[in-house]
């Protein structure tokens, strides 16, 4: 049989919805019928049985391991219990488990497989947010942060402190021999201004803890008034300001990014009042979550999709960090994946 890795990505789907079909057994679903979503990073598929709907993601093989796959679901277990905000709830399967395995032809091991309540609202784009929204997500993420001071359940997740973030046992370690030595240069260079800002830092209950990690377009929707979050499969411990970094670099390519820039902090500080020179430190923590965004692009190579971008994509995001790197902002010209 052919192995996996070596399928198009039209065949890689086709046997990814045949596991996902299978592995719904698992779950108390009668007629349940899948439609793919998306097949990026993890596959995910929109499951419909009766009148309700869910998720199911097959994650990646060898992308996290059993243990933060648990632990992300017993968070926002706990986020649906002790808090009012929107996310998605975790399903257990028949046994009780949160995690389910999938049989993949082509593959020698299976995926693992998580199910969660579907979250009901609206994507915008980034043009289309208007202030008053973005100042409800930076709220979001900063009762998110209140929440994450108070949590006590032992979990297990990645740290995305300094060596988290640039580290060889990052989760976004990739192959450093894809980048030029000028490229590694530049995220050298912004990885020593940020050693130095965490330093500052320091690591304390108030600046570090539970943080989204990938708060982005397609990961945060409006029920109304109500902003919601999904996709917490990037979780982490890391610096709360981190949290604020993914939506700001998306805010940068755009005209208003001054004034989204600023009602995003006016939203979260509203709730969680931050020193001012706080600002400056959110504005490295944008420069290393986009270097972070360049490792995550080598490690995902083998989706053709990113595969075709990738050489053109991180030289242009290589410039936006020089140029960082002059001024002490990152203004993006580049697309984001």
């Amino acid at each position: 049989m052919q192995p996996f890795e070596t399928l198009t990505s039209d065949k890689q789907l086709a046997r990814l919805t045949q596991a996902a079909q299978t592995v719904l057994r698992r779950y108390d679903l009668p007629e349940a019928q899948i439609q793919p979503i998306t097949n990026v990073n993890n596959a995910v598929f929109a499951v419909t049985s009766g009148d309700q709907k869910f998720a199911l993601r097959l994650h990646r093989r060898g992308l996290k391991r059993r243990e933060w796959i648990e632990s992300e679901l017993r968070w926002l277990d706990g986020i649906r219990q002790d808090t009012e905000l929107c996310v998605p709830s975790p399903v257990r399967t028949l046994d009780g488990s949160f995690i389910a395995q999938a049989e993949v032809e082509g593959m020698s091991d299976p995926l693992n497989c998580t199910l969660l309540g579907w979250v009901e609202g609206m994507f915008h784009k980034i043009s289309e947010l208007n202030l008053e929204q973005i100042r409800t997500l930076g709220a979001f993420l900063a009762t998110l942060h209140q929440y994450s001071e108070t949590f006590q359940r032992e979990l297990k997740l990645p740290r995305l402190d300094w060596e988290g973030l640039f580290g060889e046992n990052s989760p976004y370690h990739s192959d450093t021999e894809f980048f030029t030595p000028e490229q590694t240069a530049v995220f050298d260079s912004v990885a020593a201004r940020a050693r130095k800002m965490i330093e500052k830092l320091g690591e304390t209950r108030e600046n570090f803890g539970l943080i989204h990690a990938d708060f982005i377009a397609k990961n945060y929707l409006f029920d109304g008034d109500t902003a919601c979050a999904i996709d917490f499969d990037n979780c982490a411990f890391g610096y709360y300001l981190y949290d604020l970094a993914p939506p700001l670099l998306q805010f940068s390519g755009e005209p208003a990014y001054p004034s989204m820039k600023a009602a995003l902090w006016k939203g979260y500080t509203a709730v969680r009042p931050l020193p001012e020179q706080y600002r400056d430190y959110v504005e490295i923590f944008v420069a290393a979550r986009h270097v972070a965004s360049c490792r995550w692009i080598v490690g995902n190579l083998h989706n053709p999709h990113v595969r075709e971008r990738a050489p053109q994509i991180i030289r242009d995001r290589v410039e936006e960090l020089r140029r960082f790197l002059e001024t002490g902002r990152l203004e993006r010209k580049s697309a984001m994946l």
